[in-house]
């Protein structure tokens, strides 16, 4: 069976799935090990970031490692204050969402709008009592996710499809 998946893959798309997988899996790894040892709280963090950003061309990858940092950090800061002034409440989760998908809109950067509200009610909800401590591990996990997934991007090319193989689905080949 994994055979013939393994064979219908190959002839649809080549090596290209391969190689995709190959940079998420090295990303992902490396990121683990390395927030590991650093002694990091969150290593899952770090297998996130470097799983989701990691996309078909090496461009999007890059794009998506901007988002995702700015996203995180905007999150960040968001949860740290309203977790530090007002506790770890439901309506203070709500209320860090609805402000930071405000806010992202308001200044243009929708893109980054549910990733920084997530990660500025996860920081109340589940960090009020340290917020900060929480906010710069998650950070510095999910810098490593990101610094993993764009150098396998630079690394690791994903070449563009020969003539009779399929596009791969979700991509912009």
């Amino acid at each position: 069976m994994i055979i013939a998946w393994t064979r219908k893959i190959w002839q649809q798309h080549g090596w290209r799935p391969l190689i995709i997988a190959a940079r998420c899996a090295m990303a992902a790894l490396l990121a683990v090990e390395v927030s590991r040892c650093l002694g990091l709280q969150f290593p899952i963090y770090a297998l996130i970031s470097a799983i989701m950003v990691t996309e078909y061309h090496g461009h999007e990858t890059r794009q998506q490692s901007v988002v995702r940092f700015i996203g995180n950090a905007l999150g960040i800061t968001a949860g740290g204050l309203l977790g530090t002034l007002f506790g770890g409440h439901a309506l203070v989760i709500g209320l860090a969402t609805f402000i930071m998908v405000l806010f992202c809109y308001f200044f243009d950067f929708a893109v980054a709008a549910k990733y920084s509200a997530f990660v500025a009610a996860l920081t109340v909800m589940d960090h009020s009592t340290r917020p900060w401590s929480y906010g710069w591990d998650r950070l510095a996990e999910t810098s490593l996710g990101i610094g993993f997934a764009f150098t396998m991007s630079l690394v690791i090319p994903v070449p563009k499809p020969k003539e009779g193989e399929r596009p791969l689905s979700g991509t912009s080949e």
